[in-house]
């Protein structure tokens, strides 16, 4: 009977030598995971991990919101700009035989849309006179002479009217 006392002590002392290296493993990896706890609490300022969650979440939803207002900002800003004259394009020549100095000149204005206006300036010995033709979607409201068709021919109003034929 001693002789299971025996045993039994040895087992015993095989399981708490067991325990405490167990024990030994476990405050190791304890420690390890409190530093990384106190490095994370130093980043996160004392905040709950689950408090900034819902920050981010917040965050993110109002930059949702910013985006899509942003977009529409985009959008209205690309319809007005259609609107706006972007092709300019300028022609100066002579009016008459007699007059070699290039004074003349046609401004052609369009937009994208192929909606512009011709300005044109005509030198002559006795003064200047300035006209101007509308353009709408390509069509011009008084008929345009070679000179007005050259100042338009690079912009889209110019475009526009060669697609009309």
């Amino acid at each position: 009977m001693e002789q299971y006392y025996l045993y039994g002590f040895i087992a015993l002392g095989v399981l708490l030598i067991i325990a405490f290296i167990m024990i030994y493993l476990l405050y190791g990896k304890l420690n390890r995971i409190q530093k990384k706890q106190l490095r994370l609490d130093e980043k996160l300022s004392g905040k709950k991990v689950e408090d900034l969650l819902y920050d981010v979440l917040e965050e993110e939803k109002e930059l949702k919101r910013e985006l899509k207002a942003i977009r529409h900002d985009i959008m209205e800003l690309r319809e007005k700009q259609s609107r706006c004259f972007d092709k300019v394009k300028i022609v100066r020549y002579h009016t008459t035989a007699d007059n070699e100095a290039k004074l003349s000149y046609s401004v052609g204005l369009s937009n994208e849309k192929g909606d512009g206006l011709v300005i044109t300036g005509l030198q002559y010995r006795q003064g200047c006179n300035m006209y101007y033709k509308q353009i709408k979607e390509g069509v011009p409201d008084f008929e345009l002479s070679q000179e007005e068709r050259i100042s338009l021919d690079r912009t889209n109003a110019g475009d526009v009217m060669r697609r009309r034929g």
